[in-house]
């Protein structure tokens, strides 16, 4: 068994030119270049991506991605328009949950079909009845039992994604065991206490420094509230705020946890086994110190972050192979839409392996 590692030869300083190019001409354009820019972005972060001597590549046409974004946007301008004429037009969350399972196997196969190694594209063929289960109702059962059935509903997901993937005619398998996936929960339980007490620990020294400088005075320029009652306000907002932070990255050590759960239990056809060995801590620290670089250098540092997540992700991605992997074979397949992916990216939602 060969063992490949990832590798990524991109570099800041020349993806910086890519970036602020495309920054300018989206904002000269107002917006309709950013479907170039998206092409031109995953496009060199592909030819950057190695694996045994050969990068991947990305295929997606910007008028196909434009076309999605036009589509994707107008919907939810209507809808939002909808919501605010009248209340009862909250009953489309209906038809949207409906839909969703749909747009989501669309948006992965779109991304899979776009995607090549070796001149062999990937594909994805899920149904739509497995993905109502595994992205709507599991999602909802999650959060009804407090996160308790979390695990169970990535098992799901990843499964469902790992098992539905194809290289050309070969098929990826995925059986993420259970176990580990419960061993990750109860690590990021731990990571959110950790993550509470330290952020709570900066919030105090805030509240201490601003009682000498005054600010919460003048955030809350209230006569009629008693100094006290401004100060209780003012440390529910700090310990809700510390929370909803803490919670945001013990939900992003969770997933680095997943990742590896799920990579390590994925098997492409013949025997080559993928691994993933991120360190869960590392992965969160690199996100805290990039947004904070970014938010120090007012975005300037965007593409350094960038560059530096993918490097991170790539350099601790492998895969075990048990023979060449020229023994593939294409699988000629139609693209599909754009509209499902464009829409999972202006939402945010990313259900990538």
């Amino acid at each position: 068994m060969n063992d490949h590692e990832f590798k990524f030869t991109g570099n800041a300083k020349e993806y910086f030119g890519i970036w602020i190019v495309n920054l300018l001409l989206s904002i000269v354009t107002i917006g309709i270049y950013t479907a170039w820019a998206k092409v031109r972005r995953v496009r060199y972060f592909y030819a950057n991506t190695w694996l045994d001597k050969h990068n991947f590549e990305y295929h997606a046409r910007p008028v196909s991605i434009l076309i999605g974004r036009i589509i994707v946007v107008g919907a939810l301008l209507v809808y939002n328009l909808l919501i605010n004429l009248t209340p009862l037009a909250a009953v489309l969350l209906i038809p949207y949950i409906i839909i969703l399972p749909w747009i989501i196997n669309k948006a992965i196969r779109f991304n899979a079909r776009v995607t090549s190694y070796r001149n062999i594209r990937f594909n994805f063929a899920g149904t739509y009845w497995r993905a109502f289960l595994v992205f709507v109702i599991m999602p909802m059962v999650a959060i009804i039992s407090f996160g308790i059935l979390g695990p169970v509903a990535s098992r799901l997901g990843q499964n469902y994604i790992g098992n539905n993937l194809k290289y050309g005619t070969a098929k990826f398998s995925t059986d993420a065991p259970l176990g580990k996936l419960y061993s990750n929960w109860g690590a990021s339980i731990g990571f959110f206490v950790v993550a509470t007490l330290g952020f709570g620990i900066i919030g105090a020294i805030v509240m201490a420094v601003d009682t000498e400088l005054g600010f919460i005075e003048q955030l809350i320029d209230n006569p009629d509230i008693e100094q006290g009652l401004k100060q209780i306000y003012a440390m529910s907002i700090t310990g809700i705020l510390v929370a909803y932070i803490a919670a945001i990255f013990s939900y992003l050590f969770y997933k680095a946890g997943v990742r590896n759960v799920a990579y390590n239990a994925t098997v492409l056809e013949g025997g080559h086994r993928l691994v993933s060995t991120v360190s869960r801590w590392k992965y969160v620290w690199i996100l805290i110190t990039n947004l904070l670089a970014a938010l120090a250098t007012i975005g300037l540092l965007r593409p350094w972050a960038a560059i530096r997540s993918w490097r991170y992700l790539a350099d601790n991605t492998s895969l075990k192979a048990a023979s060449d992997l020229t023994e593939f074979v294409e699988q000629k397949t139609p693209e599909g839409t754009a509209a499902g992916a464009e829409f999972l990216d202006i939402e945010g939602i990313d259900f990538g392996l």
